[in-house]
């Protein structure tokens, strides 16, 4: 009886040093699953981040390219604008008058001479057609306006190049363009410095008096005071 409880002893702690080596196994296996896990999830995550950057990179390209579309369909718009300046707007219109034909030439003469035309007989010999002549000052404002709307513009242009071109491409000396502006002040002041002329003519109705009608042509500007100072509505339909 003596010789055994040693013997029950000795197995005892040979059976809690097996459990503890099998604890310590089980952990070293589970280390081991886990760097695993993360040797794996490493690539994937790099993947994922290297996706995600290619998309934003592309995102920004179509932005980019958008806002570079609408800006050049914008600056386009600004050049027919500043070509535009200098053309005259012609425009024929014609008024139904109750008035006698005397007094709308009487009214109609004082009007445009007031407004410093000059009445030449010899620019149209078409019977009944009376030719006003005056020479056309440049406008000041338009002119600045259009100094400060294309410095305006091509220094878009300059952001926009600096944007778009490769960066070997990049320069300060893109806002040099700025100075083109003011190439357009003596531009307008040329074009925009003409003789202008106004053509008109009377229609006498023998059928009804009331009802003579009024022709003529020219500036839409000057069509425009011509209306506000007598007082005559256009008619909707040109007869």
């Amino acid at each position: 009886g003596v010789e055994a409880r040693p013997a029950r002893a000795t197995c005892r702690g040979a059976r809690n040093v097996r459990q503890k080596l099998e604890k310590r196994e089980a952990k070293l296996s589970a280390v081991a699953a886990a760097l695993r896990g993360a040797a794996f999830a490493a690539p994937l995550t790099s993947a994922a981040v290297h996706a995600g950057q290619v998309e934003e990179i592309v995102d920004n390209t179509k932005s980019l390219g958008i806002t570079g579309v609408v800006f050049f369909l914008t600056f386009w718009g600004l050049i027919s604008f500043v070509k535009g300046a200098t053309k005259a707007r012609i425009e024929q219109r014609n008024y139904t008058v109750a008035e006698d034909p005397s007094a709308i030439a009487a009214a109609s003469a004082k009007h445009f001479m007031g407004r410093s035309y000059r009445i030449n007989r010899e620019a149209d010999t078409r019977p009944g057609v009376v030719t006003f002549e005056g020479d056309v000052a440049p406008s000041t404002f338009l002119a600045l306006l259009l100094v400060f709307s294309l410095a305006a513009g091509l220094s878009g242009l300059v952001v926009i190049l600096n944007t778009l071109l490769p960066e070997s491409y990049h320069s300060p000396l893109w806002w040099n363009l700025d100075w083109l502006s003011l190439l357009v002040a003596p531009w307008y002041w040329k074009g925009a410095s003409r003789i202008e002329q106004v053509k008109m003519m009377i229609e006498e109705s023998f059928d009804s008096p009331s009802a003579n009608t009024v022709y003529i042509k020219g500036h839409r500007d000057e069509l425009m005071e011509y209306e506000k100072a007598l007082g005559y509505k256009r008619n909707e339909q040109p007869l």
